[in-house]
Formats: structure tokens, sequence, C-alpha cells
């Protein structure tokens, strides 16, 4: 089975990165492909659960709720604890399902286990 790690390495809102990463993680997935979400740097905020859009005039759908669908379907996702801890969060503050991995265990992973990478 072919395999894929996405890295998400910006915020939910204000770029259309998140969103395209999680449609296309969630078609994967569903098509029988392995899809690992991995986030870091500004990326750990897509894991933060009961996020809203800060500016209140984005009509998009939920990241919160999209992260879960792509679970749901049977995606992994990994979160990279120093990211979370040089912004002040606590893996309390994660959506329910989350793995919270060392930069080690997020390096190895990124080049022991994806057939293909992409960053978004």
């Amino acid at each position: 089975m072919k395999s894929v790690i996405m890295e998400l390495t910006h915020p939910p809102f204000g770029r259309e990165n998140t969103y395209a990463a999680l449609f296309v993680g969630s078609a994967s997935v569903s098509l029988g492909v392995k899809v690992t979400v991995v986030l870091a740097g500004e990326g750990v905020y897509v894991g933060l659960k009961g996020q809203v859009d800060p500016q209140g005039n984005i009509d998009l759908p939920s990241t919160e709720q999209q992260v879960r669908d792509f679970m749901e379907l049977g995606g992994r996702v990994v979160v990279e604890e120093q990211s979370l801890s040089s912004r002040g969060i606590f893996s309390a503050e994660l959506i329910e399902g989350l793995e919270v991995l060392d930069s080690k265990n997020v390096t190895d992973l990124l080049l022991d286990k994806g057939d293909q990478i992409m960053v978004f």
C-alpha cells in the first residue's frame, strides 16, 4: 500500500493550504492510501479543538471537523511537540485522537514512513 505524509506548516485560517491538504488527504485515504498528516510550525493551530475563524468573515468549513473526518476515514494526525511548546499550546487543547511526537520521532516518520511527502 502506498503511503503519503502531508506536512502542514500554515495556520488554519488566512490561506487555503490547510483546507486543500485535508481534502486531498481525506480523498486519498478513501481510495486506500495510507496518509499521515504532520502538524508542525504554525500548522499546530490546525489541531486545536474549538477553533473559530478569528476574523469571522471566512465562510469555510471548520478545520476541526475536517481533521475529525480525516481520522474517521482512517487517517493519522501527529503534532510536533516542540512546535506546540514554543507556542504555549498544551496537548489537552488538541482534538482528541491526535498524537504528539517529539522532533526526532517526527523526523524519523518523515524519512522512513512515506513513499511521498507533501508540504503545505
